[in-house]
């Protein structure tokens, strides 16, 4: 039996969450990644959102490898272009579990930056928890990410549902026993949920606006 529910956020609970492309044309680069300037900053990225390394150690790093220094801002670079907007027809999903009685839970890998935005918009009020890797200085597709979710929440990975729409975060959760879902779309969403009886069909609103 399902006993609690685990969301992704970016991707699958929000829209609009890329900032890369905008900030890399910010920042006059013909790359598309930090990945292609330079793979240490790639980790450095990842290292950010275990909460390891502070963003400014990050921008350091990137004055290192390019011989460039950013330009001065008074807010987060990673924040500038962050604009994230909360998709309907999840949220709708989500709304409906929580009608249902279900625990839901958002388990994130995210840096500090987008976490304050979301925080400030709001974006996380659905949630009855919410699990930053920043803060939990792990993230996926570590199953120690998973593990510790499951331990603070008092329930067995068996009891676990869980949707991510990086295949590699799903697949991870499923070798611990978790009923992970690889996020398309709602509507699919919305059919695994009914599927493993998370949700009552006969109760259940259809979803739309994908």
């Amino acid at each position: 039996m399902i006993r609690l529910c685990i969301f992704d956020m970016g991707g699958v609970v929000i829209r609009n969450h890329n900032v890369t492309p905008q900030l890399m044309a910010w920042l006059g680069r013909q790359e598309n990644s930090f990945a292609e300037i330079d793979s240490r900053l790639a980790d450095a990225i990842h290292r950010h959102g275990r909460g390891e390394i502070s963003e400014k150690e990050i921008w350091d790093l990137y004055t290192l490898c390019t011989g460039e220094r950013p330009p001065d801002s008074q807010q987060s670079l990673f924040g500038k272009f962050f604009t994230p907007r909360l998709h309907d027809p999840t949220l709708r999903i989500l709304e409906q579990l929580k009608s249902s009685g279900m625990r839901i839970v958002c388990g994130t890998n995210v840096i500090d930056s987008h976490y304050k935005i979301h925080l400030r918009n709001g974006d996380y009020a659905v949630f009855d928890e919410v699990y930053p890797s920043h803060l939990m200085g792990i993230s996926k597709p570590d199953p120690e990410f998973y593990r510790r979710i499951h331990e603070s929440e008092q329930v067995q990975p068996e009891e676990v549902f869980f949707t991510d729409d990086l295949k590699e975060n799903v697949e991870a959760a499923s070798l611990i026993g978790v009923h992970a879902v690889l996020y398309t779309c709602a509507e699919d969403l919305l059919q695994q949920l009914i599927s493993l009886k998370i949700l009552d069909e006969r109760n259940t609103k259809t979803v739309s606006g994908e």
